[in-house]
């Protein structure tokens, strides 16, 4: 019998993961296919809100993560490596750039928005205020969703990038402390180590977890029932789901580079 209800309860959760992973990409059609409506003026101002909120909201804990997680890499680095400058931007680069800044950027989103926008669409179907809108002729999804995924998105690239920019400026100031040499030097280092194909694939990293943060957390906001209960149901499954899909897509891009 134990054997039976753990098989049932995995089959059950391979079903739930099978209409997420099927729901999500019916919704960023969708929002792909309307993005045309962001020149509708209300629906331009959630984008704008959702945009300010995801995005410029963040910044401040942005800097504040990316300058810890600079200091962190290079003092861990200059005590297993020494004074090798060369060595240690190498390493600033292999950590920083291709994993920890794309994935530590993504975290901070889901941590801060993807919660939030589940239980507020939750709120809304409980409210019946998507009923309104349909009674009002305006389509819900392009009020509601469009804006929404295409503002995390942005967000989330926006925030990719400049969580770089201040890991790697921060780090690498560190590091000439620790190791005596100018700052411009390091500076210089990196920019003759870093590839731009590096920098392709952060923008690409920035774009996917964007659109995965964003319409699973819309997916689970709307298929919650109207109930006050299915709120933060909802938001924790929003949560759980948008950290997995994001560590999936990080193993899957790592494994493509290596396979390539």
């Amino acid at each position: 019998m134990p054997k039976f209800w753990s098989r049932l309860g995995a089959r059950l959760k391979m079903t739930q993961l099978r209409q997420t992973v099927l729901g999500t990409l019916q919704l960023l059609w969708y929002a792909f296919t309307h993005l045309h409506v962001l020149r509708i003026a209300p629906v331009n101002a959630v984008f704008q809100r959702q945009l300010f909120f995801t995005g410029v909201e963040a910044l401040a804990i942005v800097a504040v993560f990316g300058l810890l997680s600079g200091a962190l890499v290079i003092t861990q680095i200059t005590s297993l490596v020494g004074g090798d400058s060369e060595l240690t931007v190498k390493i600033l680069i292999w950590t920083v750039v291709r994993e920890v800044g794309p994935l530590f950027a993504a975290i901070i989103i889901i941590a801060r928005s993807s919660a939030a926008i589940a239980s507020e669409l939750a709120l809304m179907k409980t409210r019946e205020e998507m009923t309104s809108l349909l009674r009002m002729d305006i389509p819900p999804q392009d009020y509601l969703l469009v804006p929404r995924i295409a503002g995390v998105t942005l967000a989330v690239l926006a925030l990719t990038i400049y969580f770089q920019v201040v890991a790697i400026g921060g780090g690498l100031a560190i590091s000439a402390m620790y190791q005596n040499v100018s700052y411009l030097d390091q500076v210089g280092r990196f920019l003759q180590t870093v590839k731009l194909s590096e920098f392709a694939v952060v923008g690409l990293k920035g774009c996917l977890f964007g659109l995965a943060i964003s319409s699973i957390s819309c997916f689970n906001g709307m298929q919650a029932q109207p109930s006050v209960t299915e709120v933060p149901k909802v938001a924790i499954k929003a949560v759980l789901q948008s950290l997995l899909f994001v560590f999936a897509l990080d193993a899957l891009i790592a494994y493509l580079g290596m396979a390539g």
